[in-house]
């Protein structure tokens, strides 16, 4: 754009326009989302994909203006994806402390006993757990990956975990697969 908000940025000069962007985005941020933590989860991915894509930019551009499209996009394509009544929860929630017996049955079960028994959950409620355990992801992070609500990711750790719990307790009472 010639004259106006246009700016002649070259490659070597995005990662400082990016920097001198950073707070516009984070006001935009905070009213879209309403949300501290969220705001800053939607300027971080604004910036990695303006970086990832900054071949688009077309030189002479409102980069403002880019990276604006690109924060309201996200955020309006992180709407779409949700379903249902949103509660927050934090990052990790804690579970409930183990009883004893739930103790000693992890200790006494081989690992790939465990890790038979993971793979014979059905998927839906295997692949958070697998994230969890596994891979150490948060909640949030699982949510984004599998494309569900956070509090969708906790109600199927918990079923997944209780369903494993009933496996074992059943196996060590000789009544088990």
């Amino acid at each position: 754009m010639p004259g106006g908000r246009g700016t002649d940025i070259t490659q070597h000069d995005f990662p400082d326009e990016l920097v001198r962007h950073r707070s516009a985005l984070e006001r935009s941020a905070r009213r879209l989302c309403r949300n501290r933590q969220d705001a800053e989860d939607l300027v971080q991915t604004t910036l990695t994909r303006a970086w990832q894509r900054r071949e688009q930019f077309l030189p002479g551009g409102n980069i403002g203006g880019w990276l604006h499209r690109i924060l309201v996009n996200h955020h309006l394509d992180s709407i779409r994806k949700r379903t249902g009544v949103q509660v927050p929860l934090p990052d990790e929630v804690p579970d409930l402390a183990p009883t004893a017996d739930d103790a000693s049955l992890a200790q006494d079960t081989p690992p790939e006993t465990v890790l038979e028994a993971l793979r014979e959950l059905p998927a839906e409620l295997r692949d958070p757990l697998e994230l969890l355990a596994l891979r150490g992801k948060r909640y949030r992070e699982i949510a984004e990956e599998l494309a569900i609500p956070i509090n969708t990711v906790g109600t199927r750790i918990r079923r997944a975990r209780h369903k494993l719990l009933e496996r074992f307790a059943g196996r060590r009472n000789g009544g088990g697969r």
